[in-house]
């Protein structure tokens, strides 16, 4: 007796496992009736097929779940099996013909070239590729917002909190809630920020054996841009995806006999010329037939082509207002750039050597804005590209960092034709343009807004060209800069424009001049004039004007530079009459003046400054501090707190101060993270017979013998403080003899909450005999040995002693037990008090 159709699926589905059980009852939901499934097992789903639906489609519909949940091997076996209803399903399209096609595409995907490679200059494209973001959720008005104004690790820690990232593998899952399969998938992003790179890869991955190869026979890649020239060309759906067929003619019959394994990936969406959504009543049901290039993408989209097959988009977001109402329940992820770890892949990756690259990316990650945008591949490609520049050209490649507006500056020098007139008579509407619209809060720019700046097509044209604007196709004749940090540059250079009064003046005066930008920085420290106000300071830099003047014809002007110089001094003499700065104690200015480069400029700006207080996390923090601190020739005090490393060549500037600032009395380091040659650059400085200092504070160092020779014998030191110390021993005895020299003028002497490895205090007590100038000893929560207490009371009780006070809390260690113990020992000491 012939087994039937039930009977075939109870025997098939025992093969299945709890959890493919569970995701084959995903995929029933639609089909059968509403709760029917809960708690059913192998038996009951069976039954419920057949009954609901008959043996033949309940046969079908169980074939096609298995396809799409990628088990194959059953697929296979269960479609071999003659249920005497009708014809088998058709079987798998021939392995030979798939091979051929996937060995073609890999050959075309592997190779990638940059923006401005050289002929013949290409990479292989994994050795490029580097893992992005990717998140299937919806962010609300706020989260983006939040998300566009913070910056360096905070802006990395926000994107950490998001939801749970995805995968490309799981893009065409059912999904975990309602078990629905997708059949569109979007990846959405904004311009630069990996979405064609991130569909290649999906192709190539697919060419190469390692991606969808149970879920699709076939995966197609249309690039809207090779799309545009066809335009109203009548064509075959057939004829538009063959053309990397390797062989003269592709088995199409074959192909299209399965669409639902077939993936068609549609990259960039938002450049099509065409509209795609005026053909609704006019579409092709026939991949055979000869139609318009528009109508058969429109009916590709909306599923009236090839309605079983899969469809990969990418496009902006700005662009999915258009098409959106084209795709049938469309499953939206978007695409975040790189993650901090990512970053730095990217930049060992380019410069195919990891010691320059995690050189190079040391730099970036020091630098909050920067840092941010390279979350974003394109400006990632933009650093590394300038850095691959200066190494070519013989220079640091590390100075194309130094600054933000050094960085951009060298990429608007890559990209700048060689007719310079050309580009200073077409530039001043394009700044005028970008400083209205960061006034405006305004991203996106219509033809009217060009006009009234005279920007005409042939300005446009070669904006586009140079890759610093680009057409938005989500709002028809709209164009925006490929960046807001662009539209920031342009903008700081509108108001050294502004200073040629020809032509230059805005049309209705809506554009705030340099004193209103720098009071709406001031007061609010908003992050749309930020980056504007910082490139202006950039402005100011020598080899910067000198580039500005050479390629654009605009100058710095005296006018601008007196305003910026006024601005600075009022936020200086302000900050020092509430004798501390910022909730960061790293002023907003620090950053602008180390972005000058100017060290006669910084030193006019801080001649107000009595105080520095310097709290500094990563290393743009560092250089900028050190940078006004070197400069800063008026300062009383000095108080720096260091909590990441410090670039080489950062100590020297640092202490430079001590010898050429001859104000300078009190300075106090701590320093964690800070290296033993730390230490070496300071007793240098002190050395200097310039040195004025009264009172050193250090904490948190390693401090050596011959360290403590030095920090002893500064002649104007009058008050050292060593706390949180560890000494160690390198074999120089020399503290004692130090301490008893006339030229040591030391009259408190503080270590406190200090460890030592191989290191006697013995050396410091006999000498507090012969000197006649220590007058103060603290040694609060300071560990001594026995013998160590017993020596410095006898040292307090001899009659030449001249120390005036000690701290008595001091902690003695036990000798039986080998542990410390906190014991004041009264009795002895009391009579110093």
């Amino acid at each position: 007796m012939a087994e039937n159709v039930g009977c075939r699926l109870v025997r098939h589905l025992e093969h299945l496992t709890l959890e493919e059980l569970k995701k084959f009852k995903f995929y029933l939901v639609d089909n059968l009736p509403r709760g029917s499934l809960e708690g059913a097992d192998r038996t009951k789903v069976a039954d419920l097929l057949v009954s609901s639906l008959g043996e033949q489609k309940a046969w079908e519909l169980t074939l096609n779940i298995w396809k799409k949940m990628g088990m194959r091997e059953l697929w296979e076996q269960a479609s071999k099996e003659d249920l005497g209803l009708g014809p088998a399903p058709v079987l798998p399209v021939s392995s030979g013909q798939r091979n051929k096609y996937q060995e073609q595409m890999r050959k075309k995907f592997q190779l990638m070239r940059d923006k401005n490679h050289r002929p013949g200059e290409h990479e292989l494209f994994h050795h490029r590729f580097t893992q992005l973001l990717l998140v299937q959720e919806y962010r609300c008005k706020e989260q983006k917002e939040h998300e566009l104004l913070v910056d360096g690790w905070e802006h990395v820690k926000v994107m950490e909190e998001r939801e749970q990232f995805t995968e490309v593998s799981v893009l065409f899952d059912p999904d975990q809630k309602t078990g629905t399969q997708p059949h569109t998938v979007v990846l959405q992003g904004a311009a630069g920020i990996g979405k064609t790179t991130l569909a290649i890869k999906v192709m190539l991955d697919w060419a190469e054996g390692k991606l969808y190869q149970d879920r699709f026979d076939y995966v197609f890649y249309l690039t809207c841009r090779e799309l545009n020239p066809l335009g109203e060309r009548d064509i075959s759906f057939a004829d538009l995806i063959v053309n990397d067929w390797p062989g003269p003619q592709a088995p199409m019959t074959e192909i299209m006999s399965q669409p639902e394994r077939l993936l068609f990936i549609i990259d960039g969406l938002d450049e099509l010329r065409f509209p795609c959504n005026e053909h609704r009543y006019d579409l092709c049901k026939d991949w055979k037939q000869q139609r318009p290039v528009p109508i058969l993408l429109s009916s590709l989209l909306r599923k009236t082509l090839l309605p079983e097959a899969s469809l990969l988009l990418t496009a902006r977001v700005t662009a999915l207002g258009k098409f959106g109402p084209l795709l049938e329940n469309p499953r939206h992820v978007e695409v975040l750039g790189f993650s901090a770890e990512h970053r730095k892949e990217y930049f060992c990756k380019f410069f195919r050597n990891e010691k320059l690259g995690t050189k190079a990316f040391s730099l970036v990650k020091g630098n909050g804005t920067l840092f941010t945008m390279c979350s974003v591949p394109l400006m990632n490609w933009i650093v590394c590209t300038c850095l691959k520049q200066q190494r070519e050209r013989g220079r640091d490649p590390m100075q194309a960092l130094k600054t933000t507006t050094v960085l951009y500056m060298c990429y608007i020098n890559l990209i700048t034709p060689d007719d310079k007139n050309f580009v200073c008579q077409h530039l001043k509407g394009l700044c005028r343009l970008a400083a209205e619209g960061i006034w405006e809060r305004k991203l996106l720019f219509e033809e009217e807004d060009l006009r009234r700046h005279n920007i005409k097509a042939a300005d446009v044209s070669a904006f586009l060209d140079m890759n610093i604007f680009q057409k938005d196709i989500a709002c028809e004749n709209c164009y925006s800069f490929i960046h807001l940090s662009f539209q920031e540059f342009f903008a700081a250079m509108f108001y050294l424009m502004s200073t040629d009064k020809e032509g230059m003046e805005s049309p209705d005066s809506s554009i705030p001049d340099v004193q209103n930008l720098l009071e709406e920085y001031s007061q609010h420290n908003v992050s749309f004039v930020v980056l504007v106000v910082r490139f202006l300071f950039g402005f100011l830099n020598a080899e910067t004007a000198k580039d500005l003047e050479r390629n654009f014809r605009c100058r710095m002007s005296l006018e601008i530079k007196t305003q910026l110089l006024q601005w600075v001094e009022g936020e200086t003499k302000r900050d020092n009459e509430y004798s501390e700065f910022s909730h960061s104690n790293l002023p907003k200015w620090y950053s602008l003046l180390y972005e000058t480069q100017d060290a006669e400029f910084a030193t006019q700006a801080l001649i107000n400054i009595q105080e520095i207080q310097a709290d500094v996390y990563c290393n743009y923090e560092v250089l900028s501090a050190a940078f006004c601190i070197k400069h800063c020739l008026g300062t009383q005090r000095i108080c720096f707190y260091c909590f990441c490393d410090i670039p080489d060549g950062v100590w020297q500037d640092l202490f430079s101060v001590i010898n050429k600032n001859q104000n300078l009395k009190e300075l106090k380091l701590y320093g964690p993270r800070f290296v033993d040659a730390c230490l070496d650059n300071l007793c240098v400085a002190l050395r200097n017979s310039n040195c004025k200092l009264e009172k050193l504070i250090l904490e948190s160092f390693k401090v050596t013998y011959s360290c403590c020779q030095y920090l002893f014998c500064v002649p104007s030191l009058k008050s050292l403080h060593l706390n949180v110390i560890f000494f160690k021993d390198d074999g120089k005895k020399l503290p004692c003899a130090t301490l008893g020299k006339k030229n040591c003028q030391l009259q408190t002497l503080s270590i406190t909450q200090s460890q030592r490895a191989g290191f006697c205090y013995l050396d410091f007590f006999s000498a507090f005999l012969n000197n006649e100038s220590l007058k103060n000893l603290n040694l609060n929560f300071t560990w001594l040995g026995e013998g160590e207490m017993n020596l410095l009371c006898n040292v307090l009780a001899k009659q030449g002693c001249k120390l005036q006070t000690l701290s008595p809390k001091v902690r003695r260690m036990n000798k039986l037990e080998g542990e410390a113990e906190q014991k004041f020992d009264e009795e002895r000491l009391c009579h110093i008090q």
